[in-house]
């Protein structure tokens, strides 16, 4: 009488195979959770930004932030030298095309400058298959988008998403 089951080379294959399929599973997973923190990181540039803005224009006093790294420095006045109200540290470091990284909102929570972006580089380069990876900062309006591949941190190569 033959006992019916599985040969110990038939549970190995099965095994080999299970193994493969999740080495190749955690690497996608990696790489999806490291894009979903960049777009979760704009998002709360977005709406830091989008908060001191309405900040500025209900009290009537010039609000500032600053860029400083991974940092973003929220300052109750449009003077940076004293010490901010808020910092929001963020995960990954920003870049952007303004000198200093600096944006200013007057009384009526307009921007004083020319259009700013600020650009998320995880590892500290410009690549980043992610939805969204900016944030352009104009005199009356805050967007989200995505750079163009091997583009500056300039809203001119920023998509509006």
């Amino acid at each position: 009488m033959r006992e019916r089951g599985f040969t110990l080379v038939e549970l190995v294959v099965v095994l080999a195979i299970i193994g493969t399929l999740l080495a190749i599973g955690s690497i996608q997973f990696s790489s999806m959770q490291r894009k979903s923190d960049v777009e979760a990181q704009v998002r709360k540039i977005y709406s830091t930004l989008t908060e001191v803005r309405m900040e500025a224009l209900y009290t009537k006093t010039p609000r500032s932030v600053t860029l400083n790294g991974n940092q973003l420095r929220i300052y109750a006045s449009n003077v940076t030298s004293v010490a901010p109200i808020s910092v929001v540290q963020l995960g990954f470091p920003m870049v952007s095309n303004a000198s200093p990284a600096k944006v200013d909102f007057n009384v009526q929570g307009m921007m004083q400058s020319t259009d700013c972006a600020i650009c998320v580089e995880p590892g500290g380069t410009a690549e980043n298959s992610g939805y969204m990876d900016s944030v352009v900062v104009s005199a009356v309006r805050t967007y989200m988008g995505k750079r163009q591949s091997g583009g500056a941190c300039a809203p001119a190569s920023i998509a509006q998403k």
